[in-house]
């Protein structure tokens, strides 16, 4: 009898290291092809604000800024992180994205590009400012402290809505150029993704 349950014993241990060996892995994006296609949640990820980032900064390439850009000498720039107005925790992917903003108007050639990141005091006030409201006027006068003549401004926000068991979320990514000396707005567009539990 000791020695069947010894087996028993033996059995189930076997089973169950089994089934640990056939559970979930880590894997790389390049060894699982469109890993990175499907959603995982309605939250926000590294596809969502990329392809909202993009569509807002074709709309930018296409726009009169640049063109008025283009005729002047290298005007100076800055870069002000987007700010979260969502529930998801995006904070360092949208410094993140305001660095590829950043790099994509430095390869263009039509600006001067200011990196904030340098600026240790006024990106602490940045960071302060985060949680309150978005304020264009806000930024124009970071600008000033910058010496940029431009600055490019932005937010994600989210409406969520729910039915029974089934969740949509739409998230938007609003991106504006402000002139600093006039407050101007010299451009503003709006991309947006959904994402549902249906």
């Amino acid at each position: 009898m000791r020695r069947l349950r010894t087996y028993v014993a033996l059995g189930l241990t076997a089973t169950a290291l089994s089934a640990a060996a056939c559970g979930p892995k880590a894997v790389r994006g390049e060894q699982v092809e469109g890993l990175d296609d499907e959603a995982m949640s309605t939250g926000l990820d590294k596809y969502d604000l990329q392809k909202m980032l993009h569509e807002n900064m074709e709309e930018l390439q296409a726009s009169a800024v640049v063109k008025r850009w283009e005729s002047e000498d290298m005007p100076k720039l800055a870069v002000i992180p987007l700010r979260n107005e969502t529930s998801e925790h995006i904070d360092s992917a949208l410094e993140a994205l305001s660095s590829k903003i950043e790099t994509t108007l430095f390869k263009a050639g039509h600006v001067t590009v200011i990196n904030l990141a340098a600026q240790p005091a006024l990106m602490d006030q940045v960071r302060q400012a985060q949680g309150d409201a978005f304020n264009p006027a806000q930024a124009t006068q970071w600008g000033r402290q910058l010496s940029a003549q431009y600055i490019i401004t932005g937010r994600v926000y989210s409406t969520d809505e729910r039915q029974k068991k089934e969740r949509r979320v739409q998230y938007f990514m609003f991106l504006q150029v402000l002139e600093v000396e006039t407050s101007a707005i010299l451009f503003q567009n709006e991309t947006s993704v959904t994402k549902a539990i249906i």
